[in-house]
């Protein structure tokens, strides 16, 4: 009797452990319905994602070929050179040293020539510049005075010298030498320096309100 008994309890115990509760089976098919549900999600979240993106580029290109080009620059006006070939340019003007070399009056007949006159000189780094880029030759300037003593020193124009620098010597006619300004004989014959306002001076605006351009040539 015992051993049946045991029996029969090893019985019932083997099968209340191998049988499935009550509502088991419900849970579990819910779980898979889940997990198939959140493995769905995912799933639609890579397409979404890839379609925003394109979309966003979409706009983009759109906005972009949407929007006008800007206008061109205008172009700009016709430039000139501030001074002509073979000139040099220095604060506001042109000057020409001679390859040649002449009498003062010849020299000026020749700045003549390039619608201009022998240099005349308004400040001391201007003769600074003159000085430094003639090199060692000697160069007529525009500085003359009269024959006679106590006769003024004049620049080509006419204008009375002030007195802005030495020149040394008892000659008539001024030049440039290694150290500043000299004077000899105008019938000498020496390297000149022509010079007159550079194309940008000529340009501006008179007192008068016009234009004071000129021809270079």
């Amino acid at each position: 009797m015992a051993e049946e008994s045991a029996e029969a309890t090893s019985d019932t115990s083997g099968g209340v452990t191998g049988a499935m509760l009550p509502g088991q089976g419900a849970v579990e098919e819910r779980g898979r319905d889940v997990d198939f549900s959140l493995k769905c999600i995912k799933d639609k979240r890579i397409p979404i994602t890839v379609t925003v993106v394109i979309t966003a580029l979409i706009i983009t290109v759109i906005a972009l070929a949407a929007r006008k080009p800007p206008p061109c620059p205008r172009c700009p006006p016709h430039v000139t050179a501030a001074c002509p070939d073979g000139w040099v340019g220095y604060q506001g003007k042109c000057f020409y040293f001679s390859e040649t070399e002449e009498n003062w009056n010849n020299s000026q007949s020749h700045c003549s020539s390039l619608n201009t006159s022998l240099a005349s000189i308004d400040s001391l780094p201007e003769m600074d510049f003159m000085l430094r880029y003639k090199g060692i030759p000697y160069h007529w300037i525009g500085l003359q005075r009269e024959q006679g003593e106590g006769q003024p020193w004049k620049w080509t124009n006419g204008t009375i010298f002030n007195n802005l620098f030495q020149v040394r010597g008892e000659g008539q006619c001024a030049y440039l030498d290694e150290n500043g300004v000299s004077s000899s004989r105008c019938y000498s014959e020496r390297h000149f320096i022509c010079n007159r306002p550079d194309e940008c001076s000529r340009r501006k605006p008179s007192a008068t309100g016009g234009n004071t351009t000129s021809k270079i040539t």
